[in-house]
């Protein structure tokens, strides 16, 4: 899944190795300290909740990450919302007419990233590495995504972070970006 979510090769190695030698070291202490209490979470994480999320929730606990939902439309939340969204380090979504859906990830705001869908897609290359002009050219131009009509579902000014909440809301959307599980 994140490698066809194009995260660089030497990173998921490095993690993958790096949780596995704490799950080592953590299995070879609790048999040495039967008597010290083993810690049932190394990791958590706060993600928005989305219908649907549980899911994911339960794989995680079963590798030892806790999921905690964060639920940013409460009254409260409401009543002091910025008139002017954040437009830049943010996850969005377009819809096509076909009703498939995309999400993506973007550090230069939503303006520029839609001006360069525009321009790719009026290039309409099959070579390119766009899920979009890829769906387009197979649909022969017979339905395609509105980049007036993308909106934002979630800001986040770390890089990593970023991507991994895009291919979160990528799996629970059914979204047409390269990612599996």
């Amino acid at each position: 899944m994140f490698i066809k979510s194009d995260y660089p090769k030497e990173l998921i190695e490095k993690t993958i190795q790096k949780c596995l030698k704490t799950s080592i070291n953590q299995q070879n202490l609790n048999e040495l300290n039967n008597n010290k209490p083993k810690p049932e979470t190394k990791l958590t994480l706060s993600l928005p909740y989305v219908k649907g999320i549980e899911v994911l929730k339960r794989t995680l606990e079963q590798i030892g990450v806790k999921l905690y939902f964060s639920y940013p439309l409460k009254l409260k939340s409401l009543a002091t919302l910025n008139i002017k969204p954040q437009s830049k380090s943010i996850i969005y979504q377009m819809n096509c007419k076909c009703g498939a859906i995309y999400n993506g990830e973007t550090k230069v705001g939503l303006k520029d990233r839609m001006k360069q869908y525009k321009t790719k897609i009026k290039e309409n290359d099959i070579n390119s590495s766009s899920e979009i002009v890829k769906h387009h050219y197979i649909k022969n131009g017979q339905c395609s995504f509105d980049p007036n009509k993308a909106f934002i579902i979630d800001n986040e000014t770390n890089y990593w972070k970023r991507r991994k909440k895009e291919t979160i809301y990528s799996i629970i959307n059914e979204s047409i970006n390269k990612c599996d599980l």
